[in-house]
C-alpha cells in the first residue's frame, strides 16, 4: 500500500521455531532456519546437546523433560509457532506429537519414514488423538529433494517451513 508518497509493506510476524529434538537434523536445521529469520527454541531432555555450542542461533535452549515440557507450553503455542519433532527415537515423537498436534501452532511437522508416521498415527489415534489433530500434522517432514545427508534433510525442511511462512498452508 502506499500512503503519504511512502510504499509500505506489509511484516508478518516472526515465527517461532520450536524444534523438539537437538541430535544432528535439528542442530542444521536451527542454524538454517536462523538464517532465513525464523527465532529458534531447541527443546531436549539430553543436556550436553542442548548447549550455546551446539545451538549458538537459537534464543531459547530447553533441556527438560520432552512430554513434560510440551505440555507446559502448549497454551502458547499459538499460530506464529511452528514445530518440529525430530528426536532421536520412535518413542519421543510419538510422546511429542501427542502434545503437539491439539495445539494451535500454525505448522507441526514430524521426520520420520512413511510407516513409522502411520504407527504412530495409529498408535495417537488409540490414545484419543482426534483425526483432526492428526491431519494438520506434516509428516514426513520436507520437500521431496532427494535428501541423502543431514544437511540436504535440513534444506528440505527448512525449504517448506519457509513455504508455509510465506505462501500459507
Amino acid at each position: 500500500a502506499v500512503r503519504d508518497g511512502l510504499a509500505v509493506l506489509p511484516t508478518p510476524p516472526r515465527i517461532r521455531l520450536l524444534i523438539v529434538g537437538a541430535g544432528h537434523v535439528g542442530q542444521a536445521v536451527a542454524t538454517l532456519a536462523a538464517g532465513v529469520d525464523f527465532d529458534v527454541w531447541a527443546l531436549d531432555d539430553r543436556e550436553p546437546l542442548v548447549s550455546a555450542a551446539r545451538f549458538p542461533t537459537a534464543s531459547r535452549r530447553l533441556v527438560g523433560d520432552i512430554g513434560r515440557t510440551l505440555q507446559e507450553l502448549a497454551p502458547t503455542l499459538t499460530p506464529t509457532v511452528y514445530a518440529l519433532i525430530v528426536t532421536r527415537g520412535h518413542g519421543h515423537d510419538e510422546e511429542a506429537l501427542y502434545h503437539l498436534a491439539p495445539t494451535a501452532a500454525g505448522y507441526v511437522g514430524m521426520i520420520g519414514s512413511r510407516r513409522k508416521v502411520r504407527l504412530i498415527f495409529d498408535d495417537l489415534r488409540a490414545k484419543g488423538v482426534p483425526d483432526v489433530a492428526l491431519a494438520r500434522v506434516n509428516a514426513p517432514v520436507g520437500l521431496p529433494i532427494g535428501s541423502q545427508s543431514v544437511p540436504e534433510i535440513a534444506v528440505s525442511i527448512v525449504a517448506e517451513l519457509v513455504a508455509r511462512r510465506n505462501l500459507g498452508p
